[in-house]
C-alpha cells in the first residue's frame, strides 16, 4: 500500500486526527559548486518537513524522498514526492496547533557541502481527516491551500566585507545588462563557484530584482546561439 492509500485508509485511533500534506511540484533554485566533476542528477535529495516547537512523532527525521521532474514544457528545476503526500496522526488537541503553525521546508542532497537547494515555490494542501462515527469512514473536515517560499535568510551562509562588495559589482553588472524592452538579461557571472549566490540574491530581491541560476540545459542552448551566461536576471518593480 502506498503512502497516499495508507492516509486514507489505514484506521485512525480514537482520540487523534489525521493530517496531511498534498505536495504539488516543487520549484528549487540549485547551485552546485562542482558541476564540473559531478551531475546533480546523481545526488539523493529529500524534502524536509519543521513544524518549530511541535514534537510530531509522525513526521520522517531522515526526511521524504524527492525525484527531480524536468521536461520542455516545465524547463525550471523542479521535485516531486513519488506519492504527492506527507501524512501523520495526532492527538485532536494539537489539531489547531499544526494548522496555525508556521510550517517550513528544506530540500537537502548527499553532498550539501558543495550543492545547495533553494526553493523557490512549493504549493500544498493542508488536509484534515478524521473518522466519521456515523459513515465508519474517513472523513475530510478542512483543506486549507498553502504556498511556500524559503526565506532567503535561512542560508546560514556568512560573508565578509569583500565578499558582500564583489556580490554588489557583480549585481551592478547584471543590472546594466537589462534589456528594458523585456525587463531581463541572461547574464555570465563569476559567483566564485555559486559561493556568492545566495547573497546577490537578497540584495538583488531588495532592489527589486530576481536573479535565477541557469540549468545545464539551458547553459548548454544558449551556448549553442553564441550566448554564454550562467544567471537570468529580471526587473520586478518599475520604479
Amino acid at each position: 500500500m502506498n503512502q497516499k492509500n495508507e492516509a486514507y485508509q489505514l484506521p485512525i485511533k480514537e482520540g487523534n486526527v489525521r493530517i496531511v500534506f498534498n505536495v504539488g511540484q516543487i520549484q528549487v533554485n540549485i547551485s552546485n559548486s562542482i558541476k564540473d566533476f559531478f551531475s546533480q542528477k546523481d545526488d539523493t535529495v529529500k524534502l524536509f518537513v519543521d513544524l518549530g516547537d511541535l514534537n510530531i512523532k509522525g513526521i520522517k527525521k531522515e526526511g521524504y524522498d524527492l525525484v527531480q521532474k524536468k521536461s520542455k514544457q516545465n524547463p525550471e528545476d523542479s521535485f516531486i514526492l513519488p506519492d504527492d503526500i506527507i501524512w501523520f496522526d495526532v492527538d485532536i488537541e494539537e489539531v489547531s496547533s499544526v494548522l496555525n503553525n508556521a510550517v517550513k521546508f528544506h530540500i537537502k542532497g548527499s553532498y550539501s557541502e558543495h550543492l545547495r537547494y533553494f526553493i523557490d515555490k512549493m504549493d500544498y494542501k493542508i488536509e484534515w481527516l478524521q473518522h466519521d462515527k456515523l459513515k465508519n469512514e474517513i472523513s475530510t473536515v478542512s483543506v486549507t491551500k498553502r504556498t511556500y517560499t524559503q526565506p532567503r535568510i535561512e542560508q546560514n551562509v556568512n560573508y565578509e566585507l569583500d565578499e558582500i562588495a564583489k556580490s554588489a559589482e557583480l549585481l551592478k553588472k547584471a543590472i546594466n545588462r537589462i534589456d528594458l524592452r523585456t525587463g531581463s538579461a541572461y547574464v555570465r557571472l563569476n559567483t566564485e563557484d555559486g559561493k556568492l549566490d545566495p547573497v546577490i540574491m537578497i540584495i538583488a530581491e531588495k532592489l527589486g530584482y530576481s536573479i535565477k541560476i541557469l540549468d545545464e540545459e539551458t547553459i548548454s542552448e544558449l551556448k549553442k546561439r553564441g550566448q554564454k551566461a550562467t544567471h537570468l536576471i529580471s526587473l520586478l518593480i518599475n520604479y
